[in-house]
């Protein structure tokens, strides 16, 4: 199997230490799968079959560019959302309902054994049934 190096899947950032253990990470390309690329299927399955995950290169076709443009969108809605006073944020925390959707603020979860909050925010959104998407600022 194929795999593009770390310098060619990040390269404007400083290399990954040597000695920590990676998996190898296959990047596909949805049109070549949607143009019946014998090939880029065999890549696909075999990411499937061995690996478990894969990046997926929606790029150059109707589907994938409505949905790159519609996360891109849906960033800007967040950076917006992020963007206002906690008094308005916290209009959507729904954890009085028992609820893990809506809104977190800044120490919302004990992070570990001696009590420790987290130092995040966040927004949790259902979309559908057993997907979900997490914003976070």
């Amino acid at each position: 199997m194929e795999t593009l190096t770390y310098a060619e899947n990040f390269p404007n950032i400083p290399p990954f230490p040597d000695n920590v253990p990676t998996a190898p990470l296959l990047r596909l390309s949805l049109k070549s799968l949607l143009d019946g690329d014998e090939a880029e299927s065999k890549r696909f399955f075999d990411a499937c079959k061995d690996i478990g995950f894969f990046y997926m290169d929606m790029r150059g076709t109707e589907v994938g560019d409505s949905l790159l443009n519609d996360a891109d969108r849906l960033f800007g809605v967040g950076e917006q959302f992020f963007e206002l006073p906690v008094e308005e944020k916290t209009k959507y925390d729904f954890s009085a309902q028992k609820s893990y959707y809506g809104y977190k603020g800044f120490g919302a979860n004990v992070v570990d054994k001696d009590g420790n909050t987290d130092r995040n925010e966040f927004y949790n959104v259902c979309l559908l049934a057993g997907y979900q998407i997490c914003m976070t600022d």
